[in-house]
């Protein structure tokens, strides 16, 4: 069991930060004022970013709930 739950733990780690390294920024920075193209329509994220968002955020609490639970238990 406590195998399983290592696994489970990197895993979400992995995917946890695959999620954040595919998001988009949302300050352009430097090439902003060069006048390059907005991926935004009127200030809202749309398509992909909003799923990655999304799905940034529940990793991120199960992420914290698993390290909760595997202090807990002792793992």
């Amino acid at each position: 069991m406590k195998t399983v739950g290592l696994i489970v733990y990197i895993l979400v780690a992995v995917l946890l930060v695959v999620s954040i390294l595919l998001q988009t920024a949302r300050v352009p920075g430097f090439t902003g004022s060069f006048g390059s193209s907005s991926e935004t329509f009127f200030g809202r994220r749309r398509g992909l970013d909003e799923g990655l968002a999304r799905a940034t955020a529940i990793l991120a609490f199960v992420f914290f709930a698993l390290s909760l639970v595997m202090a807990r238990v002792g793992f």
